[in-house]
């Protein structure tokens, strides 16, 4: 970059007040190896900042809106990590917050409306038991035991929420009582070397959604929709359809059966 031969210089108290930090945030960034002033007095020791600086800080700030710490943006600005790997962790974890706020808002919402979209899931250790249930009650005893078994043998549970995927694919509803298809219990946890022939991972996709917000009466209604719109936009499906439980009985004693939160999805190509 040509800078001129006449600059303004900002002393740290200037630079502070210019650029909205402390005197001892300035510093931190300095120690960390973000930040470097234009010019340290030798006799002095005074720092003197300039215009390039003012933006470096702001480029600061607006990384930690990431909730990046102060060493990760200065070991990211100076590439010394993988910055291919932390763009995608990145977009994973904003893909995150908007399927959360998008549930989260349909629960405040309370309409019993259906969306569909693509979202992208993540990839997920889970820990998994196979059964065959035959009401809502003897699924929900399943998930239930699922979970606890997956406490009781060490793991622990991920933000991610539990899903199940059907022998059928869920085409002919969620619990059906006349021979049930097998169902897969899958309980996200954090990733663990413990060997458990139990723990599987499910790798991440590209999946087509339906979200509904409703008691467990609409269950059997959004498969019927799903599969139906899955038909109608030509969707070819690439691995199993996934029933998530997003505000279900396990997200807490005092929620309502009126206010549960479901989606449904498949992976797409």
């Amino acid at each position: 970059m040509r800078i001129p031969e006449k600059i303004r210089l900002f002393t740290i108290k200037e630079f502070s007040d210019i650029c909205g930090v402390s005197r001892s945030s300035i510093l931190r960034l300095e120690e960390s190896g973000y930040l470097r002033p234009h010019r340290i007095d030798p006799d002095s020791g005074y720092r003197y900042y300039d215009s390039v600086n003012v933006t470096e800080v702001t480029q600061y700030k607006a990384l930690q809106t990431l909730g990046l710490s102060r060493f990760e943006i200065a070991d990211l600005f100076a590439q010394k990590c993988d910055v291919k790997e932390f763009i995608r962790e990145q977009k994973q974890r904003i893909s995150r917050m908007h399927r959360v706020l998008e549930e989260f808002e349909l629960r405040y919402v309370k309409k019993q409306n259906y969306y569909f979209s693509f979202i992208d899931l993540p990839e997920v250790c889970c820990y998994s038991l196979k059964s065959k249930p035959n009401s809502i009650d003897s699924s929900e005893s399943f998930y239930y035991t699922l979970i606890e078994e997956c406490i009781l043998s060490g793991f622990h549970v991920s933000p991610e929420p539990l899903f199940g995927t059907s022998a059928d694919d869920f085409k002919n509803g969620v619990v059906v009582s006349n021979e049930p298809p097998e169902i897969t219990g899958y309980i996200p946890i954090e990733p663990s070397k413990t060997d458990n022939p139990n723990v599987v991972h499910v790798p991440a996709v590209r999946a087509f959604s339906l979200l509904a917000y409703g008691n467990y009466t609409i269950i059997d209604d959004i498969c019927k929709k799903f599969w139906s719109e899955v038909k109608k936009r030509n969707i070819r499906p690439i691995g199993p359809a996934r029933f998530m439980g997003l505000v279900a009985p396990f997200a807490g004693r005092d929620i309502s059966p009126e206010d549960f939160c479901y989606r449904l999805v498949v992976p797409v190509e």
